[in-house]
């Protein structure tokens, strides 16, 4: 099985239809679409999205953004600019968008993998960036191979006999085949916001036949993101996020 993973799309209709575009094109097949959550908040398309997953997901998971759309305590978790754009989505998501996300759950386990939007810890709101950080989350879980998502950076860490490695991903695409012995927490980044300074949707296939993870990073139209984030009101700060 080949397993689409996808994470942190964001609202960004744009940038998923040019991850869709991009596999089509570049006839990378997949089996199934794995999502590990936030589909909601700093993007102007909320419904679109979600409209998406619902029809194409095999496994979509809860994110923290969509956790404090359907419990607006939450919120006291975010950063002012984050509180402004939930309050936005707030008042646009459609009510079939909201029992989608009511129905999802932050963690799944099944053969041996682990599928979880911030840590196995804390499933909607730990993040995983340092090395002590995956060291943490590999005591807390027993699985061979973590997917998360959360930082919004491609990047994976590798636990052996000898300690605890990782690093980030870079490139435009990097297949990493796993080893016998060694665990694996991998971040396929994020669809909709890149947050390590790096332009574009970012995303991986994971495939269970050969053992191997491979990321890739693609460009979209940022500057009619950038238009679009303008004409529907959210906050102009938001467009330091895209480059």
């Amino acid at each position: 099985m080949r397993y689409l993973i996808l994470s942190d799309v964001h609202a960004n209709w744009i940038a998923l239809e040019a991850v869709l575009d991009f596999l089509k094109r570049n006839s990378i097949e997949y089996d199934r679409v794995i999502s590990l959550g936030d589909y909601v908040d700093y993007g102007p398309h909320p419904n679109e999205v979600i409209e998406w997953f619902k029809e194409n997901c095999g496994i979509c998971l809860l994110g923290n953004h969509d956790e404090a759309l359907l419990n607006p305590s939450s919120r006291r978790h975010f950063s002012d600019l984050a509180y402004r754009c939930s309050a936005w989505t707030e008042r646009h998501i459609h009510p079939n968008s909201l029992n989608f996300l009511k129905g999802l759950k932050p963690v799944l386990r099944r053969d041996g993998v682990t599928y979880v939007h911030a840590a196995p810890s804390d499933p909607l709101w730990m993040y995983i960036f340092t090395l002590e950080d995956a060291a943490l989350a590999f005591r807390d879980d027993s699985a061979r191979i973590i997917f998360v998502g959360h930082t919004h950076v491609p990047s994976y860490f590798a636990r052996s006999k000898n300690g605890v490695v990782g690093g980030q991903v870079v490139g435009r695409s990097m297949r990493m085949e796993f080893m016998p012995g060694v665990r694996y927490i991998i971040n396929p980044g994020s669809v909709g916001q890149p947050r390590d300074r790096l332009p574009g949707a970012s995303f991986g296939i994971y495939d269970e036949d050969d053992n191997s993870f491979t990321w890739y990073r693609v460009d979209y139209d940022i500057d009619k993101l950038k238009r679009e984030i303008k004409e529907v009101g959210l906050p102009m700060a938001l467009m330091g996020y895209f480059l």
